[in-house]
Parts: structure tokens; C-alpha cells; sequence
């Protein structure tokens, strides 16, 4: 993949804000967390994958997420079945997002959204709680 000019990558394509407003080695191992999720459980992780930290939001949108057998379905007219069985995924391994992210940042997660589209593309959104609160 060939390398935006002063925009860091890591291999999984992850965008990094500027160093001086977030560290890049920080935004690019919330990337690979996430994915590595994904890719634990699901057997594959998304292709692409890109991170924004900003103030107490942390964004991660997942590209080429589905499966084939997802995929397979989709293309059937069967998307609300993956995306259902997709939340009850989120729902058993949110412990561990949120494990990774307060590990990653010393932070708090006080919240957690995630969200799929038909196109295969994700979202992993995090609340962070205030910096002076460490993780439980």
C-alpha cells in the first residue's frame, strides 16, 4: 500500500492524527488491537482499519469486515441477520475491547458503540473518561 505523504502508516493502513496532538504509536496499537479481535474471533480481520483520537473520543472504523459466509449472505439479502448476529458478538467481547483500549491509554472507557454497514464497513467508538481517571 503505497504511503500518504506526512501521514504515518502501519501495516494494517491505519491512519495516525499528528504526533504533536496524539501519539502515533498509541493510535496505531488501539488499530491493532481492535483488529486483532476481530481477527481472533472471527477468524480474519478487516483490511483496513483507521484510528482518530481526539480530546475523550477514540473512533476505529474496520473496512472489508465480513466474512465469506457473511459476505455470502449479504449478497443474499440477508444483512440484518449478520449485523444481528454481529452485535451479539460486540456484546460478549465488549470486556475486552474495553480491557485493550484502558491498557493502551491509561484511561477509563466509559463508553462503548459499535456499528456495521451493509458495505462492510464498521465502527468502534469509545468514551473515554477523564484523564485524572485510571482504568478500574
Amino acid at each position: 500500500m503505497p504511503e500518504e505523504p506526512d501521514v504515518p502508516t502501519v501495516p494494517v493502513g491505519t491512519e495516525v492524527v499528528p504526533e504533536a496532538e496524539r501519539g502515533g504509536s498509541l493510535v496505531a496499537a488501539i488499530s491493532r488491537e481492535i483488529v486483532g479481535v476481530h481477527s481472533r474471533f472471527y477468524g480474519r480481520g478487516p483490511t483496513k482499519a483507521k484510528t482518530i483520537w481526539r480530546d475523550e473520543i477514540i473512533v476505529c472504523v474496520l473496512e472489508e469486515i465480513f466474512t465469506k459466509a457473511e459476505q455470502l449472505l449479504v449478497d443474499a439479502g440477508r444483512f440484518e441477520e449478520v449485523r444481528s448476529h454481529r452485535i451479539a458478538f460486540q456484546d460478549e467481547v465488549e470486556p475486552l475491547f474495553r480491557a485493550g483500549i484502558e491498557a493502551i491509554t491509561s484511561r477509563r472507557v466509559n463508553s462503548f458503540l459499535s456499528q456495521i454497514s451493509r458495505e462492510g464497513v464498521a465502527s468502534e467508538v469509545f468514551v473515554l473518561g477523564n484523564a485524572s481517571e485510571p482504568p478500574v
